[in-house]
């Protein structure tokens, strides 16, 4: 997570860390206080003073040691393995805080409590901890709350900005572009761009300021390597984040960035999921969808009685829909809808793009049907697909067999369709929990892509919690 304002939390952690170092230090002495009927030397909290090591000496080594060490050097990026590491790091320099104080006070005629260091360490390790976790928590709502806004300007020659222009703005993400940033030797004057020229290399500190900019995206192949190594040291000196585009990266695939030959390098890696992944998917899906249907239960037997009762029809839905490799398999709701109409009565008043078919106030749908709809309590058969292989708790959600060719592909969308037909397609998904049926096919096809390539059980745990909460809201569904 990267940290809008790095100097304000870093003084934030070195000010939590100096209390928790006075906090873990009073504790201590409280501590050995209380164990005095066990240990040989009594001591008192009158003397401490005598006893114990003098906290501004500790704090006065502590705060030398940490910032000597670079303890509050950051990159502008919190990483909770980070924290950890630092948590252990401010223990071991408060400890050797404690052992040098002690060690000097004994040698000048002090007498300094041995069991004080044994007491310290580990105190000074989880009241160091607690500083950590409360400022990262700190940090991460700030963001959340008051993100920062971005102020970027891409870097490149005209060719480059102008296809990546046009990138963004079917992405509709242009509008965060202040402008274009020139090579040296590339004049002002030329072709129009649908964005402003801010000015050359040779002025990149002067437009970074004057555009308050904290972000540069380096069009790739359009600067050469002594130039790139000057305008680096104005980001580094000026905390500028910089990004590189990669504009020949295929979709759908996945994109890290890894150390090969000493070089970093991006690896494009086709979309895949390796039979581990789909072992320890299936394993989570029988297990949590035996689990659902047991508590559920008597709430699916009310509903199925009043489906039955309140109109005529069956009490499932059934319908074929495409799975996992594009094959079919049949899906099972709660009807919601009157029998005597069809799709074909109401396929003029569709108000959704691509292979999508939705009406928000549709007459096809019973009065029950709205309320189990709304709430999404029509889907819960689903988890009988989940048991029976055919479908997954998360995933991209199954599409009518119709509205796809005869192999379950779209010949208009083939590489969406390829991707969905890697992963079997789920009751829930990042499309339901961020605006279910308000979102337009492009995002569906965004999401669906989005989902193969970051999928980790993590992040079925993630929308799985995620999903309740959007449903008693009604969000989006229809």
């Amino acid at each position: 997570m990267h940290v809008r304002n790095l100097r304000f939390y870093q003084t934030m952690q070195f000010v939590l860390d100096l209390l928790a170092v006075t906090v873990a230090w009073s504790c201590t002495i409280q501590i050995r206080v209380l164990l005095n009927p066990l240990a040989t030397q009594r001591v008192t909290s009158n003397a401490v003073s005598i006893w114990a090591p003098s906290l501004i000496l500790v704090l006065v080594l502590w705060i030398s040691m940490a910032w000597r060490l670079g303890l509050y050097r950051g990159e502008g990026i919190i990483r909770p393995w980070s924290s950890v590491f630092n948590t252990a790091e401010g223990a071991l320099l408060a400890s050797c805080s404690i052992v040098l104080v002690t060690f000097f006070s004994r040698h000048f005629g002090g007498g300094v409590s041995r069991s004080f260091f044994m007491i310290f360490a580990p105190l000074s390790f989880v009241a160091l901890g607690i500083a950590r976790c409360i400022s990262v928590l700190a940090a991460m709502l700030a963001e959340r709350h008051w993100p920062a806004p971005i102020r970027a300007a891409l870097l490149g020659d005209r060719l480059h900005a102008g296809r990546l222009v046009d990138l963004m703005r079917s992405a509709n993400v242009s509008n965060a572009i202040k402008g274009l940033i020139l090579p040296e030797g590339h004049t002002i004057d030329g072709p129009l761009l649908p964005m402003p020229i801010l000015g050359t290399t040779a002025q990149l500190a002067a437009v970074i300021n004057r555009e308050h900019l904290n972000r540069i995206i380096l069009l790739n192949g359009s600067i050469s390597r002594a130039e790139l190594d000057e305008c680096s040291k104005v980001f580094q000196r000026m905390g500028v984040i910089v990004n590189c585009t990669v504009d020949f990266a295929p979709e759908p695939g996945r994109v890290n960035v890894s150390n090969h030959y000493g070089l970093p390098l991006v690896e494009l890696r086709p979309l895949s999921f390796t039979k581990s992944h789909h072992f320890i998917k299936r394993g989570f899906d029988i297990l949590a969808a035996a689990i659902v249907l047991i508590l559920l239960g008597p709430v699916m037997l009310v509903i199925a009685a009043v489906v039955k009762g309140t109109s005529e029809g069956p009490i499932l839905y059934k319908a074929p829909r495409v799975g996992r490799g594009g094959r079919h398999f049949m899906f099972l709701k709660f009807r919601s809808m009157y029998t005597a109409m069809d799709r074909a009565h109401v396929a003029h008043a569709n108000e959704k793009e691509g292979h999508i078919f939705k009406i928000k106030h549709d007459p096809r749908v019973t009065r029950i049907g709205r309320f189990i709809r709304r709430y999404s309590l029509d889907e819960l058969p689903q988890l009988i697909n989940v048991l029976r292989g055919e479908m997954s708790l998360v995933g991209p959600r199954p599409l009518p067999a119709g509205d796809l060719g005869p192999d379950g592909m779209s010949v208009e969308f083939a590489d969406w369709s390829e991707g969905r037909s890697l992963v079997y397609p789920g009751i829930t998904g990042l499309r339901q929990v961020n605006g279910r049926s308000e979102l337009p096919f492009e995002e569906m096809v965004r999401f669906d892509l989005q989902y193969i390539r970051e999928w980790s059980l993590l992040l079925d745990i993630k929308i799985i919690l995620a999903t309740p909460g959007l449903v008693v809201k009604g969000v989006g569904a229809y």
